[in-house]
């Protein structure tokens, strides 16, 4: 007689809704004595345009305007004369995200924290990584560069609660330190890195490996600024099925990047770095550490360059992911280390928690020891982004 499989599926999730209609109760979630609730995974909108009138002129009609289109109802993006970004079948999708307000208003965002009980957030952007492939390397770089600066304007109209994700030049290593440097100084806290970067700026495929990208590896690693990579950059949403058929595929692990990392000797050359993964939750990770010490074993005399470590013990050193309500990825915990492993809400996605936000902590704080869930639910980005 065989045996009966068990079910994946999340309770919390019955009837749940998408992000735009979902309701806090208020109810804080039962959490131990001292902690303070970090959504280590969150999104921010744009209900304002940071770009115009900011960048130098001969840039002006080669970066984003952003305008509300009464047409579609949402803010909607284009480049110079170019088309507009979202038509009304391309914007369906994502207004079931942006019709929430505090996607862009952080007034009405601290509303919805505060229901949830969350004290800080780290909040990447919304739309921005289509320009992570931007051909005008120019524009690109004053892009993310005004970018950058209009984050730490949002943080100032909500002090110690929001600090925004930043971009880095990492396609052309002459200008990748001054810009780092300029995001730190602007009190950012962490910055992104897209998981393919396509080319440099002499248009050759670049490595993050490679010995021309140890600068940018270097100056992180100076200035204490955690890297972030983040999956389902650039949502397809053309596609048969749509937004919601893309999502399985792309919410997928970063074995690549891991790899880099490890195999490529960054973590060698930089052991100070912090990696934090976003939203692919933390199951994936058991299984891509048992088939990388697989290939060291297996593989150790070809290796270039060789490991100073096991690849399990970078994980340990300088890993991290983000988890909203994962069951699987608890239970593979001893694997992980709880010390890697920070909450999110990943707010106002509709496969984020927010409407159960409750329940998906309240199962970390079963799962785990008080200690345990202390860091996981704050404790470590605190400690990892410096947020006190």
């Amino acid at each position: 007689m065989g045996s009966q499989l068990l079910s994946t599926r999340n309770p919390h999730c019955d009837n749940v809704g998408l992000a735009r209609d979902r309701v806090m109760d208020g109810a804080k979630a039962r959490v131990p004595e001292g902690t303070t609730l970090v959504s280590a995974d969150n999104h921010w909108g744009l209900a304002e345009d940071p770009w115009q009138g900011r960048v130098p002129a001969h840039l002006a009609g080669r970066v984003p305007t952003v305008w509300w289109d009464e047409e579609i109802a949402l803010w909607n993006w284009r480049v110079g004369d170019g088309p507009a970004v979202f038509n009304a079948e391309r914007a369906a999708g994502l207004k079931t995200v942006e019709d929430r307000r505090g996607t862009a208003i952080i007034e009405d965002r601290l509303v919805d924290m505060d229901a949830d009980g969350v004290a800080m957030e780290i909040a990447f952007p919304q739309l921005l990584p289509m320009f992570n492939r931007h051909p005008d390397y120019e524009a690109r770089e004053w892009i993310f560069r005004i970018y950058n600066e209009y984050m730490a304007e949002v943080a100032a109209r909500a002090p110690g609660r929001f600090h925004g994700v930043g971009f880095s030049n990492f396609w052309d290593m002459s200008k990748a330190e001054k810009s780092l440097r300029h995001l730190k100084d602007l009190g950012l806290k962490t910055f992104m890195l897209p998981l393919t970067p396509g080319n440099d700026a002499d248009g050759r495929t670049i490595h993050y490996a490679s010995d021309e990208m140890d600068v940018l590896w270097a100056t992180a690693e100076e200035l204490d600024l955690p890297v972030f990579f983040h999956a389902g950059e650039n949502l397809p949403m053309g596609n048969p099925g749509g937004s919601v058929a893309a999502m399985l595929g792309i919410f997928m692990p970063f074995r690549k990047q891991f790899s880099d990392l490890v195999f490529g000797g960054i973590l060698d050359r930089h052991p100070n770095l912090r990696i934090v993964f976003a939203e692919s939750g933390i199951n994936w990770i058991p299984g891509m550490l048992q088939d990388a010490e697989m290939i060291v074993d297996s593989c150790e005399p070809i290796m270039d360059p060789k490991l100073k470590m096991r690849p399990t013990d970078y994980w340990r050193r300088n890993c991290y992911s983000t988890v909203m309500s994962d069951a699987i990825g608890f239970k593979l915990l001893d694997y992980i280390g709880a010390d890697r492993v920070m909450f999110a809400v990943d707010y106002p996605h509709n496969e984020g928690v927010q409407g159960y936000t409750r329940g998906a902590i309240e199962d970390i704080v079963d799962a785990v020891s008080p200690a345990d869930a202390r860091k996981i639910l704050g404790g470590t980005a605190i400690e990892v982004f410096n947020l006190a």
